[in-house]
């Protein structure tokens, strides 16, 4: 569907603001705290935290990387010391096992917030004493990426919440999206301020953050639970809605308040529960969008922003806290997942385009799958076989190369329900519709076509015409264009309904027609060659064996008749193998043809006048001039003899000054004339003279044809380039009955 640039901005404009009003906040309590300047680590044994980096334009620019810090005191209070721990840097207090240790733990970081607050302190090092005077304000710039990512993640939520819902504020699936996004901007938020820390927040700051990260994950579930219960297609009644929002409400007001005993309780129950809860709510929306293309897309993407969001913040993050391992992952880095999670979602909501996002859906979800496959294994071999974090990572990476990539191609075709044809397969459907003898057949074959590689609900003719595939209606429908005598085509429904069409599908069906069309034009192609053939070989046989044949009827003499004969067989061989000879002397060429004329016409007793002018100069011609010389000839002789009973025919054959690359050609007789010619009507022209005329016109000339000048007789004209222009016939042009001025001059 194509999306209205406008649209009601009330709801994009007050869940906008509210998010920048709360990230405006976060990132003024971030920048009020104390500042060192320093990032600081866990050892990986014994007391105290180990400095990482040190802000070269810091407070604590005198303390060195690889100092461990092992206290830290007021400096007019050294007696004051509190002893630093790994704790105390902590990123999530939520992987604590109790609301007494979160207690407890806020305690100590208020405690070092005091004593950072008092301005000159005094750390224990493992090198001795060191005075830093600690900045009331922290920098802008000291603020880290994983900051800005959680911050930016709250922002998206929030807008593209509103975004939807303003879009479609009727739908009950636009409100629990918006409820998502509201809650996961509350929680990334609240996140961005404590697991940025440098090193401690007051106690109070600390445990409302904390209360309101857990609150808003909540939030977020409540909102995905009741949208895959309702989206793509509702599937419970309206009161179990009610019962989500009751159940999880509570849940989240405990997790809120610090109400329950263990943290586990708190939130990695909740959210393990909710995700559970939204897994079985989209594995039974597979069953129910069965035979609804649209509603399955949309389904995909949400499963797969689902899996890949919302499972990848499990698995690196709450599954290994609930079972007593450290994550590997910052939890700020993690939000990213829940993140591309709202972003399906929010466009999967408002149905944009889900033909296109369907395909990308599958790509990313194999991509995302190998770097998943990558982080188990790494973790996997590092946590249970103890191996170095390179080699680990080394083995992971070569698993994903050689096992993973190989097998992502076949699973997504079984995903996705793709069928690909063998490149023998569909040449063999292509070819079928290409040598169909009858329109109603190349239909037929076109459309076996079009199932075995899209295997549509139906397919019918397109409303309108169309220059190559279009997708409609969202992925529904998709129009083929027309070919060859099979009308414009539209497909419903891709596999049979449980597909829609996507654009990669159009560039197949775009291929496909290509490639139809190709073949229908090469098989055209042949047959008009064939056609060209079967006109060359009828014109050669009439005009050149007809001659010989009429000359042995009318020889007296066995033996001409025999030479006769077995120069047309000589002929029809010549004919048939298409040997036209090789590039021939002019004068050598009418030399043989008047000799051969003269026999014929001495034999049917006829006088031959021949004349040649303009052939000074040796002339070559080439093999179709000289057919072409061949066949005048030889027609307008036999005509005269079968038609006009003349007593005499004259040959002229010139090479005007005016045309020296021509050669005009008239055969006269005085005979009865044409057909017709003695009541002034055009002579009838039969195949010899239709023949003659394709050959001329194929030559760059014009043949004429009709009674004699001098009122007895007739003539035969015929103008010829003496070089071969190409080897396409002429197009058949009325004859007429008196010869053009260069024609009769001749």
């Amino acid at each position: 569907m194509q999306l209205v640039p406008r649209f009601p901005l009330g709801p994009f404009l007050v869940l906008g603001l509210a998010a920048l009003i709360g990230a405006a906040l976060i990132t003024t309590l971030a920048l009020r705290q104390p500042w060192l300047g320093v990032q600081v680590v866990p050892p990986s044994e014994g007391p105290g935290l180990v400095i990482a980096s040190v802000d070269a334009a810091g407070p604590a620019a005198a303390l060195e990387p690889g100092t461990r810090l092992l206290s830290v005191a007021p400096a007019d209070a050294p007696d004051a010391a509190i002893e630093l721990r790994a704790l105390d840097i902590m990123e999530e207090p939520d992987a604590l096992r109790s609301i007494a240790e979160m207690q407890v733990f806020f305690a100590q970081q208020d405690r070092l917030h005091a004593v950072l607050s008092s301005g000159a302190v005094r750390f224990e090092t493992d090198a001795g004493p060191v005075e830093v005077q600690v900045a009331a304000a922290r920098p802008i710039g000291d603020l880290p990426d994983i900051f800005w990512i959680q911050i930016f993640t709250g922002l998206a939520g929030c807008w593209l919440g509103g975004w939807v819902l303003a879009l479609r504020r009727r739908e009950a699936s636009a409100w629990y999206l918006a409820l998502a996004g509201v809650g996961l901007s509350v929680s990334a938020h609240a996140a961005a301020l404590y697991s940025t820390r440098e090193l401690a927040l007051t106690e109070g700051l600390f445990y409302w953050a904390s209360a309101f990260n857990s609150l808003g994950a909540i939030v977020f579930g409540i909102g995905m639970i009741n949208l895959f219960l309702i989206y793509p297609v509702r599937l419970v009644p309206r009161w179990v809605e009610t019962l989500v929002l009751a159940v999880f409400g509570t849940w989240a007001t405990l997790a809120f308040l610090r109400l329950t005993v263990t943290t586990a309780l708190m939130i990695h129950v909740p959210i393990m529960v909710e995700l559970a809860c939204i897994t079985a709510a989209a594995v039974a929306q597979t069953f129910a969008t069965r035979g609804n293309p649209q509603a399955r897309a949309a389904l995909r993407w949400f499963g797969l922003s689902v899996v890949i969001g919302g499972g990848s913040f499990i698995a690196l993050i709450t599954a290994p806290t609930v079972f007593g391992y450290v994550p590997q992952v910052k939890q700020g880095h993690a939000f990213a997942g829940f993140l591309l999670v709202y972003v399906g979602l929010a466009i999967g909501v408002a149905r944009y385009r889900l033909f296109e996002l369907e395909d990308w859906a599958f790509r990313i979800l194999f991509y995302a799958g190998g770097v998943m496959v990558l982080l188990v294994m790494d973790v996997m071999l590092i946590s249970l076989v103890a191996l170095d974090r390179l080699p680990a990572f080394s083995i992971a990476l070569l698993v994903v190369a050689f096992l993973y990539l190989p097998a992502r191609d076949a699973i997504a075709r079984v995903l996705a329900g793709r069928r690909v044809l063998s490149n023998e397969a569909l040449f063999d459907l292509v070819s079928r519709v290409a040598l169909a003898q009858t329109p109603a057949e190349q239909r037929a074959r076109l459309e076996d076509l079009l199932t075995a590689s899209f295997d549509p609900l139906e397919i019918l003719p397109s409303p309108a015409p169309v220059d190559a595939p279009v997708i409609r209606d969202a992925g529904e429908v998709m129009d083929l264009p027309a070919i060859d005598r099979t009308p414009a085509l539209r497909m419903r429904w891709m596999r049979r309904g449980r597909r829609l069409f996507s654009p990669q599908d159009a560039r197949s069906a775009a291929s496909i027609m290509a490639i139809t069309q190709q073949l229908l034009e090469r098989r055209q192609a042949y047959e008009a060659g064939a056609a060209e053939e079967r006109g060359r070989i009828t014109r050669d046989i009439h005009d050149n064996i007809g001659l010989h044949l009429m000359g042995a009827l009318h020889s007296a003499s066995q033996d001409r008749k025999d030479v006769l004969v077995r120069q047309a067989l000589s002929d029809l061989r010549e004919i048939i193998s298409n040997t036209e000879g090789d590039t021939r002397v002019l004068d050598d060429l009418l030399a043989d043809l008047r000799a051969e004329l003269a026999e014929h016409l001495e034999a049917a007793g006829i006088v031959l006048d021949w004349r040649v002018s303009g052939l000074e100069a040796p002339v070559s011609v080439g093999p179709k001039l000289a057919a072409t010389l061949r066949a005048v000839l030889r027609e307008a002789v036999n005509n005269a003899i079968r038609h006009a009973a003349p007593g005499r025919i004259e040959v002229a054959i010139a090479r005007p000054k005016d045309g020296p690359d021509h050669l005009v050609i008239r055969v006269t007789d005085d005979g009865t004339g044409p057909s017709g010619a003695r009541d002034g009507k055009t002579p009838t022209s039969g195949q010899g003279l239709v023949n003659l005329r394709r050959r001329t016109e194929a030559m760059g000339g014009q043949l004429v044809f009709g009674a004699a000048p001098a009122g007895r007789g007739s003539v035969l004209s015929a103008r010829v380039a003496l070089s071969d222009p190409g080897d396409g016939p002429g197009h058949a042009a009325p004859l007429v009955q008196d010869p053009p001025h260069a024609l009769r001059e001749a």
